[in-house]
């Protein structure tokens, strides 16, 4: 099985229960010939760049699943025959681009950490040194030490 995403965009004249009718669909379809659906995200009404059937705005759906490269095949049919998907875009990932996405999910998760220990350190009143032990009384000037009863 292949890793793919596939992006579509839905018709904006279409109610939030037949938007998700549609999404539910195209769910159902991957599911039922053995595809395994990853994330599914519905970015809301954007506007398009230019009109599509008519359309200035759509409904975003962007679906990342495994498959097999057949199922993509009858994906494309159902979305070339649905008159409310109006536009539609089908990638393969390759594993070049999946180890990098990893990697970038690690080091923002990294970041996050190591951001969180240093704010955690600076609010710390029970530290040893004095970095947090003055008053601030404004204008980078400090005030004495600051009594334990505060």
């Amino acid at each position: 099985m292949r890793t793919y995403e596939a992006l579509y965009i839905i018709a904006p004249t279409l109610d939030d229960d037949a938007i998700q009718a549609v999404t539910a669909g195209v769910e159902t379809l991957i599911t039922s010939n053995g595809g395994v659906i990853a994330r599914s995200e519905l970015w809301g009404r954007r506007k398009l760049a230019y009109e599509v059937k008519k359309h200035s705005e759509g409904f975003y759906v962007l679906l990342r699943f495994e498959a097999d490269p057949e199922l993509i095949k009858k994906l494309d049919t159902m979305f070339k025959l649905s008159e409310t998907i109006i536009r539609h875009l089908v990638l393969h990932l390759d594993e070049r681009t999946l180890k990098l996405e990893a990697q970038q999910q690690h080091q923002r998760e990294e970041e996050a950490r190591i951001a969180a220990t240093r704010t955690r350190g600076e609010n710390d009143d029970d530290d040893e040194d004095d970095d947090d032990d003055y008053v601030n009384v404004g204008r980078g000037r400090r005030r004495g030490r600051r009594d334990e009863d505060d």
